[in-house]
Formats: C-alpha cells, structure tokens, sequence
C-alpha cells in the first residue's frame, strides 16, 4: 500500500505543527530562505549590484572634499570613508550622517524589495494565517485554500481515474499528455483530461470545505477515535520519512505535491472528517414528513422506477472514420439477429469470443487441473450470466434518449436499440423486456452499536470461515460491556444523535461509523432490502410494531447488537428521503463562494504536467 492509499483509505479523496519546521529554512547571509522552492514566477527581484556599491564609495569620497581647507595637492592618495570622517570639520559631520543613513535605507528597501516579490510570487508551504498570497489558490466563505491542499486533492483525483483508466472503464493514456486529451464534463461539454482534473478537484475542495465551515460554526469536533486516526496517520507518514532519510515535509511533498507538508495532510484529514460528522448530524437533524415524500415522487416519478433488459456490449472504435464506419457496421449486424433474450445468448460466444479464449487461459493458469474444454465452458457461462441488467431511473448510465425510451410505456418490449460510450470504448445492444415498475420492495433504516467478544487466547479455534470462537467468558464480557453502553444512552437524552455519538465511540462494525473508509457515520444503515443481514438483526428491524426511536440488545453470531429503530418503507421512499437529504445539503455546497485565484491553478497545473513529462523521460531512459 503506497502513501496516498494510506491517507485516503480504499477510496478516492480529503496535521499537527511540522516538527522538522527549523529543517525547511536555509540561512544565507543572516537570512533565512526556505529550501522547498522550486516555484517559477515572472517577476525579478532587484538586487544590490555593484554600480551600487561603487556609487556609494564616489558619495562618501567626495563628500570629504567638500568644505576642507586642504588643497587638492595636500588629499594625496585616494582617501578612504573612514579617514575622511576623521579629517573633516565638525560642522560636516551631519551631512556624513545623512549619506550613510541613505546608503542604509537604500540596503534596507533593496531587501525589502526581494521579499516583497517573494512574498507575493513564492508559496510558502503553510497553512492557515501563515499562509502568504502566492499560496493561495481559491477562498470559500472566506477560508484560504492553499496550493498544496490543491496539490494533494489533486494528485488523489488524478490517481483514482488514472487506476479506473488502467482497468478499462475511462478512454484516457495515461503515458500521454493530460492537456492533449479530452473527454466531456457533467454537462455534456468537451473539455481537456487536465481541465477536467482541475474541476473535480476544486469541486471536492468546495464540498469539504462547505462542510468543514459549517461543521466549525455548529461547534462539531472531532471524535477522540478520529483523532488517533490522525495521529496513526501523521506518525505512519513519519516513519516512512525516516526510513528514506528525509525531513517529513520533504517527504510529504514528494507524495502528495509540492508544498504540500504535514500540516496540510492533518487539516486535510481533520477538514474530511469534521465533514462527515457534519453530515451525520445533518442526517439526524432533517426529518422528511410523508407529505414531503409524496410531493416529491410526484415531481420526480421516473427517477424511481426501474426496468429489467437484456443487452449485449461489443468494442467501439473511434480513433478515425473507418474504425467508426467498421464498429456501427458490426453493431447493426449484431441487431439485425436480436429479436429476444435467446437470441442474444447465441450472440454471446461471437461477441465475446477474445475474452472467453483469455477467461479461458487464465482460469487453467490458476487451476492446472482444469482442462481447455472445462475452462471455456465456465468462461461462456459467466458472459451468459451477464446478458441482464437492472437500470434505474435515478441512476442510468446510458444517454437521456435511451433512458426515456426504456422507461416509457408506449414503447412495446421487444424493441432494440444501442447507445455508444466513446470514452470507455464501448456499444451497448439493448432489448426491452419488460414495462418498468416501481421499486416497493420493502426496505429498514436503524442504527446500531456492534460490540463483539474480545480473546486474548493465542490458541483460540476458529471456524470454517476462519472466524475465532469465543468461549462463554468472552461472551460474558461483551454482553456486560454492551449493556454499560445501553444504560450510558438511556440514562442520557436518548436522542438519535445522541446514539450516533455512542456508536462512534464503541461500535466494531467500521462499515457503519467513520472508522471506516467511506462516509459513514453514527452506525446507520440506510434503506436496507430484505436478506442482507443476519436473521435476528433483520427480524428485529422489520418487526412491525416498531416505532421510530425503539431500542434493545439483539445477538448474533458476530456480537452485541445495541439497536435503534428510524423506518421502515418501500425502497423508492427510503431512496427519497436520502435524496431530499442530498439537496439540501448540495444547496449548503452552491451556497459556498468560491474565489478561484486563476493564475496560481494555472502554474500549479504547468508544474504536474512539466513533473509527469520529466518522470516518463527519466523512465524511458
């Protein structure tokens, strides 16, 4: 596991003072410089140059003629700064004091002047107050973001779609020149990888931010678990640091982008974490009455539907006209023999012939007791499974035409049509089999504390799942642990929130609370269908005497599961109270102002594209 996936977990995306702060200055001089600059910027800083220094001696040479009664035959050699001020009458002592204090003031602008530039044209690597106006990228209401926080979100931007691109799913080279190559935003506009980095990347700085700022001025802090995550973090980034020699800063910035340090790592992790707390409370605090539901799948009924379809996906070749002319020319071929689901299953062992024969050879690879018959037939027999598909409204991936022709009741199943990805360099065959319904299957929201038994037995047995066996002792103590749990939340508030916090705080079960690496927080699971979970879990959340805000101790084979009752609806209103959610907390996100400083995105960007092209040199070699 690299770094970056150390920071941002299994996802993506998202700092104490730097201990080595006195390692990042070099003095030169009598002033200190900072050693982490390879920043470029246009302006020139003046400097004291020798005609400057040689005007100064003519000033305080001819400074000592002046007034003297000795003759110009009397001065001799040329007489020097000091001996004139001996030689002089009193009366010129002022004006000696004059010249030097201007040749002083002269120093004192000139190395005013070079740090002036630098302050305005060199980041400095800091965060917060410290921060100077070259370090600056964007505000959001007000809060100064800093290149190396653009630098961080930005390199785990460029590295997620970079993997997803590895696997085939985004039409992007990863060897070739981010600027030269392009793909469309959310809007449908056609635009370069490297502007598209830029947005996403700002985009998620705007969220966090929007929810760090509130989460601030709501008086939310961390949780003491979050905060030895931090810490964990910061002192994994230390150690890797020491073991390559180098100063963490140094370190940090040669993972995550220049001038980002450990203090920009810690805020990033506190600004992600603060966040997700902000939206769990969030959560809690917006309730959605049933009116609100109704009125809303109203307005927006299509989005909760879903249909079943069959579809075949065959490769798509846009790289010049012909290739183009040869794929639809194949496309058509393929609809031409389409008439039912069959009918594409007789496709399968054409359409995916390359990926059967390298399913084929792989699967012998692994198991040498497979022979080449046995293999294929196990390949054809995955793409068979594979020819169906649920597309829901709210979530399709084809193009606004092929979404409404599928979702509308006019048009009879039976019918075919396809729909082209240029940029994961796919077609997409699709038959309607069915009318599409409404999603009512049955779906529960609770919460819950996980407390499972702990064993210090180094001969503890496990399962067939390789799970420990806890004995009876264990058991014991869980269950008392638990129910100290249970009395702290009932001789509380008992309020949901109040839950929240006490799962943060205690549960095992990572999926549901921060521990984990998602966004979950407080122990909710949200709009959950029936026979996901284990039976004395489920039994007890759709038992239909439960009210909102019920609570009880419920075991299973993993522990002690404390409970708290929300709802219990069809899916498509579990779907909408989340979304109604959502909005609200988008509007929180637009509401932000974001004021983005142009020039110092521009450089930071010309800097990742001059290092990825250096990299790929320096690899070639």
């Amino acid at each position: 596991m690299d770094e970056k996936e150390k920071v941002f977990g299994d996802n993506q995306i998202p700092e104490n003072e730097p201990d080595n702060e006195k390692d990042s200055f070099e003095e030169k001089d009598g002033v200190k410089y900072e050693t982490n600059d390879n920043w470029e910027f246009e302006a020139e800083a003046p400097t004291l140059n020798d005609d400057m220094f040689a005007m100064t001696d003519y000033l305080l040479s001819k400074s000592g003629q002046e007034g003297s009664n000795d003759s110009q035959e009397n001065m001799g050699e040329y007489i020097s700064a000091e001996q004139i001020v001996e030689k002089k009458p009193k009366k010129n002592m002022k004006l000696v004091k004059i010249i030097t204090l201007s040749v002083f003031a002269v120093i004192i602008v000139a190395i005013a002047t070079v740090f002036t530039v630098r302050w305005f044209t060199v980041p400095n690597g800091k965060e917060g107050k410290m921060m100077n106006p070259a370090s600056v990228v964007a505000t959001i209401d007000g809060e100064k973001i800093s290149l190396g926080m653009y630098n961080l979100y930005f390199s785990s931007v460029v590295s997620q779609y970079e993997q997803y691109a590895n696997y085939g799913y985004y039409n992007l080279d990863t060897t070739a020149d981010y600027a030269t190559q392009y793909t469309t935003d959310e809007d449908g506009n056609e635009i370069s990888w490297l502007d598209f980095f830029q947005q996403e990347t700002i985009n998620q700085i705007k969220m966090y931010s929007a929810f760090y700022n509130a989460a601030k001025n709501e008086g939310i802090t961390l949780t003491e678990k979050q905060q030895e995550t931090i810490d964990t973090q910061l002192d994994g980034l230390k150690e890797s640091a020491s073991e390559q020699g180098k100063a963490l800063d140094d370190y940090i910035s040669s993972v995550f982008g220049d001038y980002c340090t450990a203090e920009t790592v810690q805020l990033y992790m506190e600004q992600f974490y603060m966040s997700v707390n902000y939206r769990g409370k969030f959560a809690v605090e917006t309730t959605v009455t049933d009116d609100e539901i109704s009125k809303y799948f109203e307005e927006n009924k299509s989005k909760y539907y879903q249909i079943n379809m069959s579809y075949l996906a065959c490769e798509y070749d846009s790289s010049s006209d012909e290739a183009k002319a040869a794929s639809e020319q194949k496309i058509k071929d393929y609809m031409s023999q389409i008439t039912d689901r069959q009918s594409i299953l007789d496709l399968v062992p054409t359409a995916y012939a390359d990926y059967i024969a390298q399913d084929t050879q792989t699967a012998m690879q692994y198991d040498s007791s497979l022979t080449e018959e046995d293999a294929r037939k196990q390949a054809l027999e995955s793409y068979e499974q594979n020819v169906d598909g649920v597309i829901y409204g709210s979530d399709s991936p084809f193009s606004d035409e092929i979404t409404d022709w599928l979702f509308d009741a006019n048009q009879p199943t039976g019918t075919v049509k396809y729909y082209i990805n240029e940029e994961t360099g796919y077609a997409y065959i699709i038959l309607k089999t069915e009318q599409a319904t409404c999603v009512e299957d049955e779906t529960y929201t609770v919460r819950h504390i996980l407390i499972m038994p702990e064993t210090e037995r180094l001969d503890a047995e496990k399962d067939e799942n390789g799970n420990t066996i806890f004995n009876e002792e264990e058991w014991a103590a869980a269950k008392t642990k638990t129910e100290e749990i249970y009395k702290q939340f009932t001789d509380g508030d008992k309020s949901e929130y109040s839950f929240a916090l006490l799962a943060e705080e205690h549960s095992t079960d990572t999926a549901s609370t921060s521990a984990g690496s998602g966004t979950a927080f407080g122990g909710l699971y949200e709009g959950v269908p029936l026979g996901q979970m284990v039976p004395s879990f489920e039994g007890w959340a759709t038992d239909k005497s439960r009210q909102y805000g019920d609570t009880e101790i419920v075991k299973s084979d993993y522990g002690y599961h404390i409970m708290f009752f929300i709802s219990d609806r069809p899916s498509y209103q579990s779907q909408i109270v989340a979304d109604i959610r959502n909005e609200k907390l988008d509007e929180l996100i637009e509401n932000a102002e974001l004021d983005i400083h142009e020039s110092v995105v521009k450089k930071a960007n010309d800097k990742f594209l001059a290092d990825k092209k250096a990299a790929q040199s320096q690899s070639a070699e």
